[in-house]
Formats: structure tokens, sequence, C-alpha cells
């Protein structure tokens, strides 16, 4: 009735719209160039040459050279100018509309008459982006005109960004999001440390309102933009002109606005509701000289945290969203610890997550005369965020269960085992722009930023230790249960990052070149306190050994794993770390006009990383006077030795050529080294685990008898475990860094063919092929030789125990260094786009790609970046599909646009993903080891085992196994060998979202109006509760590793459905996510100008 309901609503939505109610680092400007010749075709030198911005009436000047060319550099975005070009003896042109894009350049040849047979004004059309001799590399340009007609809820640049038809989410050109920079008015706005999955500072930190352009580059071969090996997000917001305009605005969403059926299931979506609330307004203080501009935003939201509960009566597991997991069984465990500890666990369902951000932009512009522009801008953002506990991590032993989560549906989480986070972002920019001369101009630009993110906090505020529990399924396979205690990561968790950064670029016009010298420097500061497990860790491997030790508190058990991290000093106040990066770079640039088609850009980068860490030397590990071997040969641990100065070498060039000469048919490519930063959170590990400020211990299996004592008794003291002598503890785990370690480059080519068809259609083809340079991998030098090789069809090595370290003081050294194998990417991209005169745009893309690695870039600690999901050895990965890879994307969009109605679609069909077919258990190198795809199931040796009463013989196993290999297109291709990672792909998903705003004039000048909008996405899923929903493999861990027999062949079990007794059958299920069911958002605004 609901949906019925809402599709009334839309259809008078629409019906109202028919009627008429009346009442550099980031580069930050634009450019125009051109010629001004006679009518005979020669060169007037010495023309003058003015453009007005009208709205604000900024003014820029030049002067043509010797062969009639003038630049006007540094201009400020958007328009319409006017430009108007004189010279004595002839009549003056003027031309108008003209609109200059972000980090783009205007081409305007004039041609001036003696006689009066040439209009004196010329009206021209805006900058075409796609057909002009400034492009030369897959880049896209978001106005914010294209911006506010595209659907969004979220509203966030990243909704925007998936017009690139070479992206996946934040991923571009087949790289880890977290290779990419984020740039705000030139200043770094990254996620520079590299914790959670936001990408931009503090996810989300300025209000759209306040957004002017957005420009994602992918092959810039401009040598100003840096410091990526993704892709160049870079944003400009807006300015003040000499008319006032503001808006003020109220979006909602709430629980009768989000699609609550997947197929045939319901999913819990309780009360939830996202309020935003903001203004916006911008005007002069002084006409033509001094503008301001300001915006503000609230958001509010509470969600639910999780669309599962528990079993209990009438309520069976169906691993989609009933658990496993009995009511009866957590409120047992929540009465008990409130009892005996009076720890306070919170529910275990139908609970909310809450989230509050605040947004604050200010800016000026100071047009101090006609020759040097002045802005300065200021920006605050604040937040508070649920989040859920960590899926699988550990810290300090080497057991991590990946087949499994703390949060899937096998497992209940109860509310205070979640953390809390705060984040504040402030900013502050400023940027001169100056024209010196005739023939120089110069481009200063200097900002800092504060970033406090992650602040974590603990619901409830009580001291407990982290407990989980494991529950083995079935076939003896050990899942998640449930949780309690303090987030294992969340206890003096906190990072202040600092950002310093300052450019200059000085640019030349001499001829037909444009030379740019600039230089950048930047400077980060990282002062983290990340102390994992510092209130304790107690793994369990089954709930009733849990009950026997914490509930009952019988002496002489104990739990399956401990872990503890402590202050050296004895403190009991987690302590802090500082982490330093400088880099500084120059480069030098040529932008050659070799002829009136030709145009080629050549230019040098060289970027000088450095690191002014300086923490003391460990003594209690140069005692040991060890050494370790690695792939660069013997080293001799020094955790106070850091990365030399690497110079990081750019070249670059690319080229536009016009090749009718009349830009019908452009040719542009270019090839060059892009260099990029790494998630600092890597180079921090060396100083969190330096053994200097803190320590860690871990113990598993009999080793926590070892070190407890007979006659244990649990304690819930957080300071239980911490050493007598803590200074003289020397922790288990080494975090080192090659002294030779490269910064991530990538080297990038591409090819692209522009062609004007019939209709003014503009069809596209591009060709992209990327290969790294120097990527960063981590390497253990004490994983020892394995204890042997399994017999049979696979003959890969195993380990005994879960300790694979070769060294008695460590479990884990990791050592920072660069790969051998070089990742890389290609992808092929056709587009047709069509912009009508009546209001209608069009645009279409398909893009076929491929992108490998080596599995080295997710996690914030060491142990992540050593790569788990192998085929053989994790010191030594293979190339395979990357995680972000989509082999297939098909994008579109729509949209029809008058004086007050708006009409857009976007369209997103594609491969959801892609998978790895991997084993659960332990091979002893606490990998996540591939899958041997056998040819016959009965190449495999099956234990039988009991479920639910009954014998589950191999026979039937093998049975089971060959028919599910059958139905699964991948495995059934790929019999007799070892699954490639992330080789399976998951089924295409057809996606469109819908936004439709119309405004209602309130006076007769049209100055004041107010705007409605409705914004769905996943709109498709409103009326088909079937469509538009991702699917996921039911059980992609299908073998359960039992240990070798006595003829050292491999023993499994087949594994269920986690979170059920049932086998699977077929691969694919439906998602359980709301965020994949349809929702809408709507909302009202007051505009006047």
């Amino acid at each position: 009735m609901r949906q019925n309901l809402l599709r009334n609503l839309l259809a008078m939505f629409l019906v109202v719209l028919s009627t008429n109610w009346a009442m550099s680092q980031g580069v930050t400007t634009g450019n125009i160039q051109g010629l001004v010749t006679d009518s005979s075709g020669d060169a007037l030198p010495g023309a003058n040459v003015v453009a007005t911005h009208e709205p604000s009436g900024t003014r820029y000047g030049a002067v043509s050279n010797l062969e009639g060319r003038f630049v006007l550099p540094n201009m400020r975005v958007g328009g319409p100018y006017t430009v108007r070009i004189t010279f004595v003896g002839f009549e003056e042109r003027a031309f108008k509309g003209i609109v200059l894009g972000l980090g783009q350049t205007y081409t305007l040849n004039a041609v001036l008459s003696d006689g009066l047979e040439l209009e004196a004004i010329e009206v021209i059309a805006s900058k075409d982006a796609i057909m002009n001799a400034d492009k030369t590399g897959a880049a896209l340009n978001l106005t914010n005109e294209r911006i506010n007609a595209l659907p969004t809820v979220n509203r966030n640049i990243n909704d925007f960004t998936r017009l690139t038809p070479q992206s996946n989410g934040t991923s571009f050109a087949g790289t880890s999001s977290r290779f990419n920079n984020y740039t705000v008015d030139g200043n770094i706005y990254n996620n520079n440390f590299g914790l959670g999955s936001g990408q931009f500072a503090g996810s989300n930190p300025i209000s759209l309102d306040a957004i002017e352009e957005v420009q994602v580059n992918l092959a810039p071969y401009d040598v100003r933009l840096a410091g990526f090996t993704g892709a160049s997000v870079n944003a400009i917001t807006k300015s003040g002109t000499n008319e006032f305009t503001g808006s003020a605005y109220y979006f909602l969403r709430n629980d009768q606005m989000i699609g609550d059926k997947v197929g045939d299931t319901r999913l819990p979506i309780d009360d939830s509701k996202n309020e935003i609330v903001g203004f916006r307004l911008g005007g002069p203080i002084i006409k033509n000289k001094l503008f301001f501009f300001v915006s503000y935003e609230t958001e509010s939201e509470a969600v639910p945290s999780y669309t599962k509960v528990a079993a209990r009566p009438g309520l069976e597991p169906d691993g989609l969203i009933v658990s496993r997991v009995p009511a009866s069984d957590l409120d047992f465990i929540s009465n008990q610890l409130r009892t005996l500890y009076g720890y306070e666990t919170g529910p275990y369902e139908n609970y909310p997550f809450a989230s509050e951000q605040e947004r604050f932009n200010a800016r000026l512009d100071f047009n101090i005369n006609d020759n040097h522009k002045l802005s300065v801008r200021y920006n605050n953002y604040t937040a508070f965020t649920d989040v859920r506990t960590n899926g699988n991590s550990i810290r300090f032993i080497s057991t991590r269960f990946r087949n499994t989560s703390r949060t899937g549906i096998e497992a209940m989480n109860f509310r205070n085992t979640n953390y809390t986070n705060d984040r504040n972002v402030q900013s502050w920019v400023a940027e001169l722009n100056s024209r010196i001369g005739s023939n120089m101009s110069n481009q200063f630009n200097i900002g800092f930023t504060s970033i406090t993110d992650p602040k974590r906090g603990i619901p409830g505020g009580q001291a407990f230790p982290f407990i989980e529990i494991l529950e083995p399924d079935a076939s003896g396979n050990l899942l998640y249960y449930t949780s309690v205690g303090n987030e294992l990561f969340t206890v003096g968790n906190l990072l202040e990052n600092n950002i310093f950064n300052v450019t200059n670029n000085f640019s030349l016009y001499k001829g037909k070149h444009t030379y740019t010298f600039g230089a950048n420097f930047e400077y980060m500061t990282f002062d983290n306190a990340f102390n994992p497990v510092f209130n304790g860790f107690y793994r369990f491997n089954s709930y009733d050994s849990f009950v026997e030790t914490v509930i009952n508190r019988t002496p002489g058990t104990y739990p399956d794993a401990f872990a503890k991290s402590f202050a050296l000093d004895g403190s009991t106040t987690p302590p802090t770390d500082q982490t330093r990066f400088g880099q500084f770079g120059v480069y030098v640039q040529d932008e050659y006009q070799v002829t009136s088609k030709l145009k080629v850009t050549g230019g040098l980068r060289v970027d000088f990383p450095f690191y002014p860490i300086d923490i003391p030397r460990n003594q209690l590990l140069d005692n040991l006077n060890k050494t370790f071997e690695t792939p660069d040969g013997t080293i001799t641990p020094d955790v106070s030795t850091f990365p030399k100065v690497n110079p990081l070498w750019s070249p670059r060039v690319g080229f536009n050529w016009d090749a009718k000469g009349n830009r019908t048919t452009q040719v542009r490519g270019g090839t060059g080294i892009f260099s990029g930063r790494i998630p600092f959170v890597w180079l921090s590990n060396q100083v969190n685990g330096s053994g200097v400020v803190r320590g860690g211990l871990g113990y598993e299996g009999d080793d926590v008898e070892d070190a407890f004592g007979p006659n244990y008794v649990f304690n819930p003291d957080v300071t239980f475990g911490n050493p007598e002598n803590p200074g003289q503890s020397l922790s288990n785990e080494l975090n080192l860094t090659d002294r030779d370690f490269k910064l991530p480059q990538v080297w990038r080519t591409n090819l692209a063919v522009d062609q004007v068809l019939p209709f003014g259609i503009i069809g596209t083809m591009e060709f992209i092929y990327s290969r790294d340079v120097s990527t960063p991998i981590a390497y253990n030098p004490v994983l020892r030789t394995p204890d042997g090789t399994l017999s049979g069809p696979d003959t890969r090595p195993f380990w005994n125990g879960t300790n694979y370290s070769n060294d008695p003081d460590f479990r884990n050294v990791f050592y920072l260094t660069n790969a051998r194998r070089k990742a890389d990417y290609y992808s092929f991209t056709a587009q047709l786009q069509k912009q009508f005169d009546n209001g209608f745009n069009t645009m279409i893309a398909y893009t076929r790609s491929r992108s490998r690695d080596l599995d080295a870039a997710g996690g914030s600690q060491a142990i992540s970046l050593w790569p788990a999901t192998v085929q053989v050895d994790r010191n030594n990965p293979d190339l395979s599909f990357a995680e972000f890879d989509i082999p297939n994307r098909l994008i579109g969009s729509i949209s029809y646009q008058t004086d007050n109605t708006t009409i857009s679609i976007f369209y997103e069909g594609a491969d959801a993903g892609r998978f790895s077919y991997t084993y659960s258990g332990n091979f002893g190198d606490a990998s996540n080891r591939l899958m041997y795809i056998p040819n016959n199931a009965n190449e495999l040796v099956f234990q039988q085992f009991t479920l639910n009463g009954r014998v589950v013989t191999p026979a039937e196993q093998a049975a089971l196994l060959d028919a599910y290999i059958d139905q699964d297109e991948y495995l059934s291709a790929n019999r007799g060998k070892i699954a490639e990672r992330n080789g399976a792909l998951r089924p295409w998903v057809n996606r469109f979202d819908l936004r439709i705003t119309e405004d209602l004039v309130l006076s007769k000048d049209s100055k004041n109006k107010l705007q409605l909008s409705i914004d769905i996405l996943n709109v498709g899923n409103l009326f088909n509760s079937e469509w538009g929903i991702q699917r996921f493999a039911f059980q992609n861990n299908l073998l359960n590793y039992r240990g070798v027999n006595a003829q050292g062949q491999p023993q499994y079990r087949l594994n269920t459905v986690p979170g059920t007794s049932e086998f699977p059958t077929e691969t694919f299920r439906t998602s359980t996510s709301l965020g994949d069911t349809w929702r809408m958002q709507v909302g009202v605004r007051y505009i006047f100008n």
C-alpha cells in the first residue's frame, strides 16, 4: 500500500510539472587564449584584449604578441564573459556568452576588419568540453548546473564522479580509491592517513551548495596536477557576484521513503529519518571589487544499524535476515554480565545508528586591480557517527577467521560493542593570481587543513575487555557468534592530521609557447593514538566455553586466545605516536601550438618525498643482534630508520590534433608517469609498532594456559595481562620500512578520437593503459618454511599449528617495500553525447576494462598490506583481478531542462563486482587460500560428519560439490585449476536514478522562486522489488579444511550456507542491505537572485 501511495504521489508531481503556477595541486581557474588577425589572415600584434566576468565585473586584460597570439590566464571559472578586442584602425569586436570550465582553456580566434562587414558583437556558445584543443587525456567536468540536475540523496561529490566512464564507485582507472587525490580550491582534502572508507577528508566535508564545479582527471598531462595514481578529483567553491543571491533549503528522507523488500524478503527498517537544513548567500561588499559567499548546512540521521534479528520460536535461521544465534543466549549473556560485572551490553537487535553533521563555508574574493586577484576561503566540518564493529581483523595473534564476520548474518551484535566516531575538518586557503607585464602571469596558492578523524568513543562509556565468541556450524567450521565489550580497535584511537601546502606557478607566454615553471611544497603531521586491544581481547571458540569461563568463572578454564597492548612506561593512558611527511616538487612545462591544428604539451616533474620522523632506537631489539632475509637481501632491523629521499620522476607528453581544422575530428592522447602517495597509516605502523612507545602480546591455544598459570579465574579488569615490567617487554610484532621504498607511481597512456557525427552527436573512442612503476607491499621475513606439501591433485604447502613464524621473539615482522610484480589496467570506452537546443541533454558510454593487482591496498594495519588471498605464497603473490575491477560498465543520462523544470535520469548497468572462492580453515599461514577446483569431487578426501542428527557421508558431500560446481559459471569453466583471486563475477545489475525539480515563480521579475524537488535512487525497485538488487554469493568458502590425513592428503568438509544447516545449491542470493533498495528524498528550496 505504501508503494502504491508513493507511485500516486510521483504521478501527481509530474502533473504539477505540466502546469504554470506563477508568483593545483589542484587547478582552480580557467583561461582564454586565441589569435587576432585581419581579414587577410595576417597577425595583428599589439591588439588589446579585455575579458569581463559579467556577474562580478571582474576584468582581465592582455595584449597580442608579434604573432597575434594572446593569453588571459587564471580567470574565474564560470561566466558569462564578454571579450572585447580592439586595434587601432580596426573595428572593435565583442564576443558574449563565453563560459569557462575548471582547468580548461577557451580558444577564441578573432578576425578584425577595417570596414563594417563583420558583426560588431557576436554571441557565441559556451566552450565545448570535448571538442577543444585543451583536451588530451580522459577527464570529466561537472558544472554547477549539471550537478544540480543529477539525482542524489547523499549530496556528496562522489554521487557525481560516477559519470566518469572508467570509474567504479570512487575507484578510477583500475586503481584503488586510496590513491586518488582530492583538492578543493587547490587545497589537499584527502583522507591522508587512510583510516575508514571515506576518501574525502572527513568523508563529506563541504556542502554541495558551496561547490561551483568539479573536475575528474585520469590522465592529465599537465604536470601541475600530481599526488595521485588513480584520479585527481578537483573542486572549487562558489564566489559572490555583484548581485545578492541566496537560497534556503530543507531535505527529508524517512522510513516511508525507503524500500523494505528485496525479492520476497521483507527487511526490518524500523524508524529512520534524515534531515538536511541549510542556506547559502553571496553578494558584493564593494561592487566590482570585493565579494563574499557563505554557506551553512546541518544534517541529522537515524537509521537501522543491522537488518537482522535473533532466532526464536517462529523465526528460524534463514541466512538472510534471521541469524542462527538464539535470542535466549543473547538475553542470558546480557543479564549475566550486568549481574556479575555491572556491564551493560545494550540491545542486540532493532537499535538505531545516529549521525550528526555540520558544514560551514565562507569565501572572500578581492579584485585588487585588473592585474591582481585574491581569494580567501574557510571551511569547517564537524560530525558524529555510530559505526559497526570491525569485521574480522586481529592483533598480536596469528589465527584470523577470514571466512566469517563479526557483523555477518551468522552473528549478532550488541549495541555497546560498536563504536562512535567524532570528526572535525577545518581548512584555510588563499590564492593570489597576478598578471605580470604583457607576457607573464603567476599563481600563488597556500593552504592549511586540520583533520581530526577518527576520534573514537565507546557507547555506554564503560571500560570492559573485548570478548568474541565463535561457534562451529554443522560441519565444524568456526563462525562468529557474538561479541561483547569495548570494540578491539577503539580504546585510545585518535588521529589528528595537519596539512600545510603551498604552490606557485609562473607562466611565460612567448610566441607559440606557454612555459610554466612551478614548485609545490607539502608538509603533513600525524598525531596518532592507535592502541589495539588496549583493554584486552579474549576469544572463545564455543559458546559453552565462554559460559564456563566468563559466566560460571570456573577455575582452570581459559580463553582460546588472548591479546593485549600496553604502554611501555607503565601508564594506563593510551600513548600516541607522531609521524611526519614532507614533499617538495619542481616542474617545468611547455605548451606548444605547433600549428593551428596541433598542440603538444610536454613537461617534467620531480618530487622529493622526505620523512622527518625522529624516534629512538629499540634497545631491546638491538640487543638481540637479529638479521632478517628480505627480497633485497639481509637486513638488520632498525625501527628508527625510514626511507631516504627517493626522487619521483614524472615526465609527461600530451597532444591534441584537430584533423580537419574545424573541430569536427579530434585525435588526442599522451603518455606519462604519475606519482601518488600512500595511506600514511602504512608508514605510521612502524612508529606505532616500534616497541619504543607501546608493546603488545598475544597467546593462542596452550600458550594461554602457560601465560595465565594454573587455576586461572576470569578477571574483567582492563589492565589484566599487562607485564609487570613493561619497559623490558618486547612486543611480538615488528614493523620496518625499506630504506629504498618509493611512493607509488604509474605509467599511463591514452589515445582517443572525438568525432562530430550527424545531427550534432559527439562520439568518442578512448583507450587507456596503465602499469605500475612502483607498488607498495608488505613482506614478512619470519614466515617459516612449510612443514609439508599436500598429496593428491593439489600439491601446495601447509604449516602445522597456528604460529607460522620461524623467530622465537616475533610472530610477525612486516617489511614495507616495493613489489617486483607490477599491477596493470586497460580500458576501452565508447561514448555518445548530444546537447539539444530545446533543453534535452543525453549521454551514453560503455567501458570494457581489466584491472589486476597484488591484493596489497586494503586495511590500515601492516598485516593488511601483507597479501592474504593467494594461491601459494603470501610473500610472493600473483597478479590477479583487483577487487574493484568491473569488466563491463554501461552508463547513460538523459535530462530535460526549462526555465522552471528539470527532469533527469541517470542509468548505470554493470557487473556487480568480483569475489574469490577460498577455503575456510587454516593451512597454517593464516592466508585466505584460494580453492582448488577439482576435475571431479571424488579427487578430494571428505570427512564424514553429523548434521541435524543425520550422517553426511563423503559420497554425499562429493555429489553436492559436483552439482554446485556444474551450476556455477566460473567454477565449471575452471575445473582442475586453482581459483583466481577475484576470478568470479557477480551478476549484472541495472539501476535508474531519477530527479525532478519544479520552480514556482514568486515574483514578476522571476527573482524569487520556490523549488520543489524529488530524488529517487534505484527507482525501478519502487515498482518491482527484484529490480536493481545486487546478488552475492551464498557461500564462497565451499570447503572447510580439516588438516591432512596419514597419507598427507587434505581433508575437507562441505560447508553449509552461513548461519543455516542447508548446503548451498546455487551461487547467488539477493542482497539484504537497505542500501540496495529504492530510496527517496524530497526537498523544498527558496531561491532569490
